[in-house]
């Protein structure tokens, strides 16, 4: 799947092409709005992105589980051949996993911190009051959804991300 995204600068414009969208066979759970205006969200019965869309934790978990091996093998070579440690297969499997685990649960925290990296270029606008549309679609609805956003001339396209998990 395919995310697509729009910028809009009028709520009432999200719920509209949602609407229409929704008329037009797109699966409304396949649309999200991301505005400052979460309460207008919610009012105009539009679907807002949820905690994993916002922040970055996913990767955030992926890149410390990828630190923490590296810190594991680093701290196993030095361990056997600097400090002439001597450990079992299981102990090396055990430190390995441990370490892999701590990263993961360190990145998670601090991707959490963070803005998801795939909204992170619309911040400045959706600060400023516009609203960010993140329709998920496949190949053969893309250019349907392209063709009734540009008939209605109420958004904007933002761009697109590959490989979007639904």
């Amino acid at each position: 799947m395919k995310r697509l995204y729009y910028i809009t600068d009028q709520i009432n414009y999200a719920e509209h092409i949602s609407e229409e969208l929704t008329k037009n066979g797109i699966d409304s759970h396949h649309i999200h709005v991301l505005s400052k205006n979460e309460s207008g969200v919610v009012t105009h019965h539009l679907n807002g992105p949820n905690l994993f869309e916002r922040v970055d934790f996913i990767r955030g978990a992926l890149n410390g589980l990828v630190v923490g091996m590296l810190i594991g093998i680093v701290s196993l070579f030095i361990g056997r051949f600097v400090m002439d440690f001597g450990f079992s297969g299981i102990a090396q499997v055990a430190m390995l996993c441990l370490m892999m685990l701590f990263g993961s649960w360190v990145g998670g925290l601090v991707g959490f911190s963070r803005e998801n990296a795939h909204i992170r270029r619309f911040h400045a606008q959706i600060e400023k009051g516009r609203h960010l549309m993140m329709i998920d679609v496949n190949a053969k609805e893309e250019r349907l959804v392209h063709r009734i956003i540009e008939h209605l001339n109420e958004a904007q396209y933002g761009g697109e991300d590959e490989h979007v998990l639904v």
